[in-house]
């Protein structure tokens, strides 16, 4: 099974979705996803000090300007396993500006199960300790890859909906042949 393409399309939607756990809150080992087997692979290790303030996982049948699937930052009271799936919800982006002028877009999801975060319904609802731990780690992990960030940007619903519609077409043009739509 490669998760990025055998999940139903119908657990997939803007509003509510299937999240595909990559790295566990705490965890100082950052996976990523190999598109063409399926699966999770070692990506690096962070120092020993530094562990994710987030759960983390990506958005199958997504494709994104990089070739893989949404990735998104997990809001959820605590550690999940790797390879779980887990069902959420939209609450904004985050935008990291990358010296090089690149950009880098993570999603952030609320689990729907979890009591404290599954009533978060929008960006500004995160503390903003939480915030920070998150750009601060994001930046942290750029930074690993040599690919520093120049600025943040956290977005709200609506352009988090638009950038999740946008790689939504972009998959079933690629790889379920649907015409492209013109924008």
């Amino acid at each position: 099974m490669n998760i990025w393409h055998d999940l139903q399309p119908d657990m997939i939607r803007k509003e509510e979705y299937t999240v595909f756990t990559a790295n566990s809150m705490g965890s100082t080992a950052r996976l990523s996803f190999d598109g063409e087997a399926g699966l999770l692979c070692l990506d690096h290790l962070s120092d020993s000090n530094i562990g994710a303030p987030n759960n983390t996982g990506f958005i199958p049948r997504t494709y994104t300007k990089h070739g893989l699937p949404i990735e998104t930052i997990l809001l959820c009271s605590q550690p999940l396993p790797v390879m779980t799936l887990v069902r959420c919800r939209p609450v904004g982006m985050i935008v990291l500006h990358l010296e090089d002028g690149d950009t880098r877009n993570y999603m952030i999801s609320a689990a729907c199960a979890d009591e404290f975060w599954g009533s978060c319904l929008t960006v500004d609802e995160i503390p903003t300790t939480n915030r920070k731990a998150m750009v601060r780690y994001l930046r942290y992990d750029q930074q690993l890859v040599r690919r520093p960030v120049r600025t943040t940007e956290f977005c709200g619903l609506e352009q988090a909906e638009k950038y999740f519609d946008a790689c939504q077409k972009e998959y079933l043009f690629r790889y379920c042949g649907r015409i492209q739509p013109q924008d």
